[in-house]
């Protein structure tokens, strides 16, 4: 029996798990649905946002630039960390005070209902775009480690994040990203024995790969 579906159908089971469990609490209000009524602990949206910039593409596309270019791929993460501290120093408080339950509705607040609506709809193109793009990776990286269909893994993984978006919204995906993130490593030493296990392939690699430099092939 491969027991790589069964961690996949038990993962698929508990995030729907999720979504029913925090159901009641997006129907309270559209500010719960959109941001959580304000109450979310800031580890919690740390996590949220923090996890939301791992897809495939990370440890695919991503990798293979990094291959090929070096270390300058890593500038599109140092750009994000950098923009969320900005977001922090500067946005975080301004937007707090406004109490909208939108981004666009403090567009509309400030420039107007026309902007608000050019800027609504560009979100919605932009979004839709950007998650096709994250599931034709995660389509491409699971045809070839488990061999399922590309179609199939992105009709199945996209209604199942609409299907949790719609019913439980901020707090369904809060908690859905929080558990992700438990999986991680709690503390650096089993990350450094990972590191331990490996340095001799992480070596050859180093050894065998075209990089002249950290910043690429000159």
């Amino acid at each position: 029996m491969n027991y790589d579906y069964l961690v996949i159908a038990a993962y698929f089971i508990l995030i729907l798990g999720i979504g029913f469990a925090f159901k009641k609490m997006a129907a309270k209000s559209t500010s719960d649905y959109f941001r959580g009524g304000g109450r979310m602990l800031w580890w919690m949206v740390g996590s949220t946002a923090f996890m939301m910039q791992f897809s495939a593409w990370t440890f695919t596309g991503a990798a293979g630039k990094a291959f090929t270019d070096g270390f300058a791929v890593s500038l599109v993460f140092f750009a994000n960390a950098f923009s969320y501290f900005c977001g922090w120093a500067y946005f975080a408080h301004r937007f707090r005070q406004m109490r909208v339950d939108t981004p666009t509705e403090a567009i509309g607040r400030r420039f107007g209902s026309g902007n608000e609506t050019f800027f609504s709809c560009a979100l919605i193109i932009f979004t839709i775009l950007n998650a096709g793009i994250w599931l034709n990776a995660l389509g491409v990286f699971s045809s070839a480690v488990f061999e399922a269909n590309i179609n199939m893994t992105i009709i199945l993984i996209g209604v199942t994040v609409i299907f949790i978006s719609v019913l439980a919204g901020a707090w369904g995906l809060s908690r859905q990203t929080l558990f992700k993130r438990s999986q991680w490593p709690s503390s650096p030493s089993p990350a450094l024995s990972s590191l331990s296990l490996r340095s001799a392939a992480l070596s050859g690699l180093c050894r065998t790969s075209p990089l002249t430099s950290s910043w690429g092939p000159t």
